[in-house]
């Protein structure tokens, strides 16, 4: 089982920056968040620290920055996290309370059961 990598919510929108384009040095992430440079390179040296982030010298002291891990990771993670501690693991509990609370209309839970038929055919 792989080992889960932690993405905090203040190191969210750097990975989401690595996610659209990878492989880019610290002005160029910066340039495209808000906050100060100071901060940025403390959360991406938590990331490296943690694996979720790669780190490739480029010069003496300027680093290209890769997201190791991918956001479909990331996602796989977050769902899975968030089903078992919501809904005790339970999918099926998950969906009934979306189509609850969230007011599906008829159209879209038809699409959903027709996009659901179409993946258990595969």
């Amino acid at each position: 089982m792989q080992k889960k990598t932690i993405i905090n919510d203040s190191e969210l929108p750097i990975m989401k920056v690595l996610w659209q384009q990878d492989g880019l040095a610290l002005p160029e992430i910066l340039a495209q968040l808000k906050g100060n440079k100071s901060t940025l390179k403390t959360l991406l040296g938590r990331l490296v620290s943690r694996g979720a982030v790669r780190a490739e010298e480029i010069t003496q002291r300027s680093y290209r920055y890769f997201a190791a891990v991918s956001e479909e990771e990331y996602i796989a993670g977050q769902r899975r996290h968030f089903l078992q501690k919501v809904f005790d693991g339970s999918a099926e509990k998950m969906l009934l309370n979306f189509v609850r609370e969230e007011n599906i209309s008829p159209e879209d839970l038809q699409s959903l059961l027709d996009q659901i038929a179409e993946e258990g055919q595969k």
